[in-house]
């Protein structure tokens, strides 16, 4: 239904145009490289490439692959995009909101091209490197400083140093600490022995500092007494004194600080530069990407074969590119899908702007193959029945509807962001729809209602099994198109007509048991029904061409019992439906309950906050359902869902966005 149709490509090039050939290519956005190298016998599949190529070039094949040059784009990627996370991290954060409202700028093909090949990637890299690795360095400097003089601070009253006590000659000084748990003891021993004088530099809750004076330099006794008080040597080594020591680290962190500082100022002041390395990220992206493309094509020495599938409305905008930039030097064959090429055929859905957002349902069970006919027009208008039908208040409707709104218009999102924004909001139409049909506005009862669901719960039932009968009725008829267009007719009448007749035979038949005036309507509709499941059999055994299609037409019937509740699945809609109002409206009756003080203000809250729970129960169920109702009832009748998406060469798109009309215009 909404497929867009495809034509196949061959370009025949010199092998030196092969850049400049992808490169327009890419620049067209709109063609998807076939991948030769996976085609089993390419010399035999592509029969017409190799003819192309055979007429061209008259010397033997010769296979060139590199892939050194692949390697080097892809680090030079990590690099950028490495630099552009250190630029992000300095700069301030958006707000969510913030986040919301931007949006990626819009540069052409050519712009990006042209920024990406003056631009000084190395050096600017390079530079955003040194600048944060510097700044980190800085950062461990200024704490491993900082730790350094917490130890010295202790030493300031030190007015000699360590080197110089060395220097004496007729004593040995020692400069440590002992943990003040030992003061006591290790006071007493220094006062007890003759040979040992000391003092005290400084006392704090967990050591003291001491200058220990011995006379007797070569003394183990007395080195090995002090060890046994835990006596810990201070080292340092430095010829100034502890005090202008500090006042010296104290310059140096203060220096870093500032170095620090200035930095963080350039990287926060960064913007434009950050800018300029999302495009050169782009436009590497880009030579990333024609280097790939390279593994997928048919290459001799001097020419390359290049075969692509593209939509036929781009087709001459294509060739007229070609022609533009390499006149008769590139030849370009243009064909229609052959029915070999059917099952290989990317898909590429095209739709209206209401029917686009309901394609992420389509596409979460599975792109339609080439083959196929697009779901998509279809169910859109079942899921919104199915949706609004299983939520149905006024009130909630209009708030999804407020909700979705706003964004939508205050917010430039991006194109998948935008869609199911727009898919909410359009839902929200069939939920206020139905919400005045049942005559719910936040679970309280509208002086108006064309359906009273507490009370007419029959009435809701026909209505749900009729949508259901509609809805199977379609998917049956949908399978007998695809059939017969694969001219597989007897299949078409047993899979698809024929239940399509039964169902309508059982219809006729209960109207005509029901209202006596179409009576004849029964003996109709049982016949239609009775010989339809014959003609079950009938085709099955055509289509197998002998008697054992009777075991085919048995096990359609088995088949057939699961159709009858596939009908009853339904019933869901009325129940869902009845479901959502009927906790709605308990919600109200427990704000109810409160006394008047407590009703108007913690009861607002508590309806807030009731009614807020219930809408989300209610969309989740409602999406759960419809989509089981979708992908079980509706597509198990005649849908696959295994097509491959179409992916052309082209930017990727990752931190800008692609002007339109790109080497579209002449």
């Amino acid at each position: 239904m909404a497929i867009s149709l495809m034509n196949k490509v061959n370009l025949l090039a010199p092998e030196n145009e092969l850049d400049n050939v992808l490169k327009v290519v890419q620049e067209l956005q709109q063609i998807q490289i076939i991948n030769l190298n996976e085609i089993i016998e390419w010399q035999s599949v592509n029969k017409e490439t190799k003819e192309l190529i055979e007429d061209y070039d008259q010397t033997d094949a010769k296979p060139l692959t590199d892939n050194e040059l692949l390697q080097e784009l892809t680090k030079r990627r990590q690099r950028i995009e490495r630099a552009i996370f250190q630029i992000e991290e300095y700069l301030s954060q958006p707000s969510f909101f913030e986040k919301l409202k931007q949006v990626k700028p819009s540069v052409s093909f050519d712009e990006v091209e042209q920024s990406g090949a003056t631009f000084d990637e190395y050096h600017i890299v390079d530079r955003v490197n040194h600048l944060t690795e510097t700044y980190n360095d800085l950062a461990d400097k200024i704490e491993s400083t900082k730790e350094q003089l917490e130890d010295l601070r202790k030493w300031k009253p030190l007015t000699v140093t360590p080197n110089e006590l060395n220097k004496f000659q007729y004593v040995r000084a020692l400069v440590g600490t002992v943990p003040s748990t030992n003061e006591d003891q290790f006071i007493k021993y220094v006062r007890e022995n003759v040979d040992l004088e000391h003092e005290t530099v400084f006392i704090d809750e967990h050591d003291y500092g001491v200058i220990i004076f011995l006379k007797d330099f070569e003394s183990k006794e007395i080195i090995q007494d002090l060890k046994d008080y835990q006596f810990t040597s201070f080292e340092y080594t430095s010829n100034k004194l502890p005090a202008d020591k500090i006042i010296e680290m104290e310059a140096t962190i203060k220096q870093y600080s500032q170095e620090r500082a200035d930095i963080l100022n350039e990287l926060k002041n960064s913007h434009s530069l950050l800018a300029e390395l999302k495009l050169q990220y782009e436009y590497v992206a880009n030579l990333s990407l024609r280097e790939q493309a390279k593994l997928h094509i048919a290459r001799t020495q001097h020419l390359v074969s290049i075969q692509g599938w593209i939509e036929v409305d781009n087709t001459q905008a294509f060739l007229a590119l070609v022609k533009k930039n390499f006149e008769e030097s590139v030849l370009v064959k243009v064909s229609d899908v052959s029915e070999q090429d059917l099952d290989h055929v990317p898909t590429k859905l095209k739709n209206n702007g209401i029917v686009e957002p309901f394609e992420m349902l389509t596409t979460m069970f599975g792109l339609p193959n080439y083959r196929e006919v697009d779901p998509t027009p279809l169910v859109m208008p079942f899921f919104f029945v199915f949706f609004g039908m299983m939520i149905a208040d006024l009130g909630y409707g209009l708030l999804l509807m407020l909700l979705s709104a706003i964004p939508l218009k205050l917010l430039k999102l991006d194109k998948s962001k935008k869609n199911t924004v727009k898919l909410v909001h359009i839902l929200s139409w069939s939920i206020i729809g139905w919400g005045l049909v049942y005559g719910s506005f936040f679970g309280f009862t509208l002086p108006f209602q064309l359906i009273d669901i507490n009370n007419d719960i029959t009435a809701v039932m026909i209505i749900s099994i009729g949508i259901g009968l509609v809805h199977l009725l379609i998917a049956f008829g949908l399978n007998v198109y695809l059939k017969a267009k694969d001219k597989k007719y007897a299949l078409a009448y047993t899979e698809g007509l024929a239940w399509m007749l039964i169902i309508l035979g059982l219809l006729m038949l209960v109207i005509g048991m029901f209202f006596p005036a179409f009576s004849v309507l029964s003996t109709v509709g049982g016949w239609v029904a009775a010989l339809s499941l014959i003609g079950i059999f009938v085709g099955n055994v055509i289509e197998a061409g002998s008697i054992s299609g009777l075991g085919g037409g048995l096990l359609g019937l088995i088949n057939g019992v699961s159709y009858f509740g596939d009908v009853i699945s339904y019933s869901r809609l009325m129940a869902l439906g009845l479901s959502g109002v009927s906790i709605a409206a308990a919600f109200n009756m427990i704000v109810a309950y409160l006394p008047p003080v407590g009703r108007f203000t913690i009861g607002i809250l508590i309806f807030v906050a009731l009614h807020f729970f219930n809408l989300f129960l209610s969309m989740l169920t409602a999406a759960v359902h419809s989509l089981r109702l979708i992908f079980v009832e509706f597509f198990g009748k005649f849908y696959t869902g295994n097509g491959q998406p179409f992916k052309p060469l082209k930017t990727e798109e990752k931190y800008i966005n692609l002007s339109e009309n790109n080497g579209t215009e002449e």
